[in-house]
């Protein structure tokens, strides 16, 4: 039994409260923290219900794309009664004032109330600390081991170089600085990345996994040699007296990847990037999600840079590892083309920025089918038009998307995608969990 609603718990019927939950959890992170529970009623009677995975994730990701800064929610499943209920929590924040939808709330007894002008701009200069990066990381940089092959390349100069691209405040490293200098990252175990080679197409069986605890720059290198030495290699021969290596992903283009997660991750999440080795596709996760001004479909056709921590993405810059000018996810696109392999996938997953990469030789549009389309088999293919087929992996990809996006997305009438629709749910195939505003799809 749960105890009755207050400052720090509430209770929601279901999901498609979405909205509502959002802005009470940024009230709660505006105060003490809090927990709201899915699946009550007002006097904490159950509604036994089921909460599937897709559900988690989708609740997860209208959280953090709706708050600002980006609340990052414990979301756990519990069993209670015939059914379950769905336990949403958020710590006090360190950065305040969270605002919710554009709006700041604060948590008053089992109310939200909405702070005044003079409230926030005080709440501003309480709470106003830098990003993670900008901050100092308490490592003195004399006594700090450091990475000297990384700090000779920089040049007898290098304490210039340094001061003037912030990573050194005074005798001290910045994050940034501790980040891309040290010989072996100790103090923030979230920087690390964690590399794995699973076998077949799921999880359940390591065949060969690491986690990297070495400097960001290095780390890319390190991330590299464990994916080639995770895959496979062809030769090449082309007439010339040596034969030319191939191996069966996109080395640069992941190598792209890599370096844009390592820049533009939120180091405020305790995630970890992860590379993610399947028999037929290769992942690369990294934690947060892309910009308000940018989305997974538009990656293709945006070259636009907005680095999320600036003193990262200028030492990358200088040591060339990027090239600052917004076109990184293009670089992949077109490294992946170049090389024969299919486009990447850019997804958004549980608060992280996910690409998907499939080795060379599949056709065009064969990864997206093998990743998208688990649940689209071969005999719901035999019972689809085309059509239907498609409906079925855009909502697969997106169960929140809208129908006038299906319509821009499938060049299709809205009337024609709700008719598809009515069609898939009379077949089994679809389901709507929720109401129209605020539910989402299930693909059966």
């Amino acid at each position: 039994m749960y105890p009755k609603e207050s400052e720090r718990l509430e209770f929601k019927e279901t999901l498609g409260e979405w909205r509502e939950i959002v802005t009470t959890l940024g009230a709660m992170a505006n105060k003490k923290g809090g927990k709201v529970v899915v699946g009550l009623t007002d006097k904490g009677e159950p509604l036994e219900l089921n909460f599937p995975t897709k559900s988690l994730d989708d609740i997860v990701n209208k959280i953090k794309q709706n708050t600002d800064p980006q609340l990052y929610p414990s979301v756990n499943p519990i069993t209670f009664g015939p059914g379950e209920v769905l336990e949403i929590e958020v710590k006090e924040s360190d950065y305040k004032p969270v605002f919710a939808f554009d709006k700041a709330f604060i948590r008053v007894g089992a109310t939200n109330q909405k702070m005044s002008a003079s409230e926030i701009r005080e709440t501003i200069k309480r709470y106003d600390l830098p990003k993670f990066d900008e901050q100092s990381s308490g490592e003195a940089f004399k006594t700090t081991p450091l990475d000297k092959k990384l700090i000779k390349a920089l040049g007898a100069s290098y304490l210039d170089v340094l001061k003037n691209l912030h990573l050194l405040t005074g005798s001290t490293l910045t994050n940034a600085g501790y980040l891309c200098l040290c010989a072996k990252n100790t103090k923030y175990d979230n920087a690390h990345i964690k590399v794995g080679r699973f076998k077949e197409d799921s999880m359940s069986v390591f065949l060969d996994q690491k986690e990297l605890d070495c400097n960001l720059v290095s780390a890319v290198k390190e991330s590299v040699d464990f994916i080639k030495k995770n895959t496979r290699l062809a030769f090449e021969f082309t007439g010339e007296p040596e034969h030319k290596e191939k191996w069966e992903y996109p080395i640069t283009a992941i190598r792209e990847a890599l370096t844009n997660a390592l820049v533009h991750r939120d180091y405020n999440d305790p995630g970890n990037i992860q590379v993610r080795i399947f028999d037929g596709r290769l992942e690369v996760w990294s934690p947060g999600l892309l910009p308000k001004e940018l989305s997974v479909q538009n990656l293709e056709t945006e070259n636009r840079s907005i680095p999320r921590n600036k003193l990262l993405y200028k030492f990358f810059k200088h040591v060339k590892l990027i090239e600052g000018w917004g076109s990184g996810f293009k670089r992949m696109i077109e490294g992946c083309q170049d090389y024969g392999c299919p486009k990447p996938l850019f997804e958004e997953k549980a608060g992280a920025l996910v690409i998907s990469f499939f080795p060379i030789g599949k056709n065009e549009g064969d990864g997206v089918t093998e990743k998208v389309t688990e649940k689209v088999t071969e005999k719901v293919t035999e019972k689809v038009t085309e059509n239907q087929r498609q409906l079925l992996e855009k909502l697969d990809r997106n169960p929140s998307i809208t129908i006038n996006e299906l319509a821009d997305v499938l060049d299709l009438s809205e009337k024609s995608v709700k008719e598809n629709i009515d069609k898939l749910k009379r077949k089994g195939l679809l389901e709507r969990i929720g109401p129209d505003k605020g539910g989402y799809w299930k693909v059966l």
